[in-house]
């Protein structure tokens, strides 16, 4: 009966075949020529490095006197990648690291070896890191590594804050420069982060690059940046100021803010991170009273008020709870608190990296202090240490990672609200060593001053409060009516500014305290927080429609959460 034919195949032969091969080559038994780089001589045999590598196959096959005299000289090749690059040839293997790796695909590609060249150009690509991607980019360029190029372009382009702080980007020349930040798709939490880096660049070296400054300003995104960062750029920046075009240039920009349908032709796009955005209510830190130590949490979670869904963020550097946050720069930032840590530092969370970082400076570890926003700066204010309810005031300013005291309270207090609302902060309730309080305080940053304005209607502790600039009003929902947190406060109050009165609204469907709160145009959102007797934490998150003067339930979230904070951020789409 006729056989059918089978491919008959021993990979234990092959591989054997191909080490007694190498052998031959190690031991100089039949080699037939001699390749030599940096004055070292290694033994080869002809048949193998022309079946191997196409410019070994043109030498060999022509009448060149290196196919007379049965020797090479490499002079563009190392030594040591010609090692390794023989090695591959009769074996396939040859070892990489970040050392060898770049010589490795110099002698490949001049040894016309695609796959070693590969290989090591994809080992490259493991190690790229903000301070060498830019230099890979132009190794790849140069050596025509396309997936090496595209890795290194990816990362500086999601990394382009961490990069631009390299030697590297300060070492670059104006046109890649210019390239690199006028690209739509790079990666920063706001515009001013390229601003950043365009003064960074000119300033190191000064002399000759301060020509280049006017070019570069109009690649960035200026009427993306905040008012309060074009005031102060004209008010600091001597770069500018030296500039009639730039200055221009960054007037208009402030025009935009004010007139801002005389200027809809002249406004850039913003970058697709900045455009591309969905406003996200961030949870930081708080506890729940199933755990009788009432251990703080480090879990961050974000509720998209578009979808109603909820997102598990990258957790904070350490479980926080009784602390502050406020979003400063289009960052969050989270100080004191009870934390696992020693000390309480600052940490920050930037939307465009997804990341949390923290601060090098140790503060004290303060508990039931208020945190806000105003003009760029950060204000913390009150808390308590060891039970002493504080007067103090600071002001953080995290361009410079620095801290300064500005003027104390009037009262001293802690567990209680503050808000910013037209230029002024208002700092209400919370309580003293002796009560808790209904007195609210105003402070004017451009004087330094402290004044009292009406009292609330309720002395609260542990309520929630925030400014609606729609209607420009400020909401304060909830907390405890008594020193000893025994009774929940059921009703909201709404303060007029117009008026200089307090008024009481409904409260929640279910009254609480300790609970986070955010609002948005004429909407106040409540999220957690307790409930008085039994004691219980809560879950659910409320709205309260101003302008109705309404509440309801909108959604539950994924844990019971007290003395958590409630922020708003825009983050970008890919990670919602």
């Amino acid at each position: 009966m006729e056989m059918c034919a089978k491919q008959l195949f021993d990979k234990e032969f092959k591989e054997e075949l191909i080490r007694n091969l190498n052998g031959l080559r190690k031991s100089s038994i039949l080699c037939d020529t001699t390749i030599r780089a940096e004055g070292k001589d290694f033994a080869a045999h002809r048949c193998v490095l022309t079946a191997a590598s196409p410019y070994f196959r043109a030498l060999f096959t022509s009448t060149f006197k290196e196919n007379e005299n049965n020797f090479v000289e490499l002079k563009q090749v190392k030594c040591a990648a010609l090692s390794e690059a023989l090695q591959f040839t009769y074996t396939g293997t040859a070892k990489a690291d970040c050392s060898n790796a770049q010589d490795l695909v110099m002698a490949a590609d001049y040894l016309i070896l695609p796959s070693l060249k590969l290989k090591a150009s994809e080992f490259l690509q493991e190690t790229i890191s903000a301070s060498n991607c830019l230099a890979l980019e132009s190794f790849a360029v140069q050596f025509n590594c396309e997936s090496l190029k595209k890795a290194a372009v990816t990362y500086k382009v999601k990394n382009f804050v961490a990069v631009v702080k390299s030697d590297d980007f300060k070492s670059l020349d104006f046109d890649k420069v210019k390239d690199l930040i006028s690209r739509d798709d790079i990666i920063v939490s706001k515009e001013e982060e390229v601003y950043d880096a365009v003064i960074m660049w000119v300033k190191h070296d000064l002399s000759s690059r301060e020509c280049c400054f006017p070019d570069l300003l109009k690649c960035v995104r200026i009427f993306s940046m905040s008012k309060y960062s074009l005031r102060e750029i004209l008010c600091k920046e001597k770069l500018v100021l030296n500039s009639l075009p730039c200055t221009t240039i960054l007037f208009k920009a402030l025009d935009a803010f004010l007139f801002p349908d005389s200027y809809q032709v002249l406004m850039q796009r913003p970058r697709l991170c900045l455009k591309r955005k969905e406003l996200v209510v961030v949870l930081t830190g708080g506890h729940n009273i199933d755990n009788l130590r009432q251990e703080p949490t480090d879990e961050t979670f974000g509720f998209v008020l578009s979808s109603k869904k909820w997102l598990n963020l990258p957790m904070m550097p350490w479980p926080r709870t009784r602390h502050a946050a406020a979003v400063c720069g289009g960052q969050l930032f989270v100080v004191g608190g009870n934390s696992d840590a020693p000390s309480a530092p600052l940490c920050y969370f930037n939307p465009g990296q997804n990341k949390w970082f923290a601060s090098d400076k140790a503060l004290k570890a303060i508990l039931h202090s208020s945190l806000v926003t105003h003009n760029e700066e950060l204000y913390m204010i009150g808390g308590e240490i060891g039970n002493v309810p504080r007067v103090k005031c600071t002001k953080y300013n995290y361009k410079d990672n620095k801290w300064k005291e500005v003027s104390p309270m009037i009262h001293p207090r802690a567990a209680h609200c503050a808000v910013v609302l037209d230029e002024l902060i208002y700092v209400m309730a919370g309580c003293d060593d002796n009560a808790c309080l209904k007195s609210v305080e105003c402070y004017t940053p451009s004087s330094d001053e402290w004044s009292q304005i009406a009292d609330m209607n309720n002395a609260r502790k542990f309520a929630a409060a925030v400014a609606a600039t729609t209607s420009e009003k400020i909401i304060v929902v909830g907390g405890y009516g008594d020193i000893d947190c025994a009774a929940v406060v059921a009703n909201s109050e709404i303060f007029d500014k117009s008026l200089n009165q307090w008024s009481l609204v409904s409260a929640p469907i279910v009254p609480r305290a300790a609970c986070g709160i955010v609002s948005v145009e004429d909407y106040v959102y409540v999220f957690g927080g307790e409930r008085e007797s039994p004691y219980d934490d809560l879950d659910s998150v409320e709205c309260y429609a101003i302008q109705e003067d309404a509440w309801s339930q909108v959604d539950s979230m994924p844990k019971r959460l007290i003395c958590l904070q409630a922020s708003l951020l825009q983050l970008p789409v890919e990670y919602t």
